[in-house]
C-alpha cells in the first residue's frame, strides 16, 4: 500500500489497511502468515518530516530455533516512525552508518510512502529473538536430523575423540560385568 503525501490534509491522515493474502513478498523471510497483516495508523506533517504513527496486528508462524516446526505467534506492534524526504539526506542511495535515533527514522522518495515495507521491517524487527515450540524443545539429531522431540533417534552417535579412551573402558568394564 503507498501513502501518497501530495495532498495530505493539515491535520493528517488517518489510514487502515487489511492486507490480502498474497500481497506482501515474504519468500525470502523466516516467517509465514496465518492471516494477512492488518495495519492501522495516521500519518501527520510534522515540518519537511512526516510522522507514522500506528500498529500492526497478524498472526504468523515462525519455525522453532531448536526443532524447525512451526510455531504459531501472536502480533501486536506498535510503530511511531519519521520519515524525511530522501533528497535532504543526501544519500537516497548507498551505505551511511546508522546511529540509535536512525533506528525510528526513514526516508520517502516521490512525495509517497511504501507501507508494506514498513510491515515487513517492523515485523522482522518485532520478532522474539529466540522462537521456541517449547521451552524443554530438545531439537534435532545432529547425525540423522531426527527431531528428537518426537523420540530418540536410531543412529550411532560417534565418541568425540577427547572421550574415546574413557567408552573404550567403560565397554570393557560393561563386558566384565557381563560375564
Amino acid at each position: 500500500m503507498i501513502i501518497s503525501l501530495v495532498r495530505l490534509p493539515a491535520d493528517g491522515l488517518s489510514f487502515r489497511h487489511q492486507y490480502v493474502s498474497g500481497e506482501l513478498d515474504i519468500k525470502d523471510r523466516e516467517f509465514s502468515f496465518v492471516e494477512p497483516p492488518l495495519v492501522a495508523g495516521r500519518v501527520d506533517r510534522v515540518g519537511m518530516e512526516m510522522r507514522l504513527r500506528g500498529e500492526i496486528k497478524t498472526n504468523l508462524l515462525a519455525p522453532c530455533d531448536r526443532c524447525l516446526s512451526d510455531v504459531p505467534l501472536q502480533i501486536g506492534l506498535p510503530f511511531d516512525l519519521l520519515y524525511a524526504p530522501a533528497e535532504v539526506s543526501g544519500q537516497a542511495t548507498g551505505e551511511i552508518e546508522l546511529h540509535e535515533r536512525d533506528l525510528d527514522f526513514a526516508f520517502y522518495a516521490n512525495d509517497q510512502i511504501d507501507l508494506d515495507e514498513l510491515v515487513l521491517e517492523q515485523l522482522e524487527l518485532g520478532l522474539p529473538s529466540r522462537v521456541l515450540c517449547q521451552e524443554n524443545c530438545r531439537g534435532l539429531c545432529s547425525e540423522c536430523g531426527a527431531d528428537l522431540n518426537a523420540g530418540e533417534c536410531r543412529c550411532q552417535k560417534p565418541v568425540d575423540p577427547r572421550w574415546q579412551a574413557l567408552a573404550d573402558l567403560k565397554a570393557k568394564l560393561d563386558t566384565q560385568e557381563n560375564d
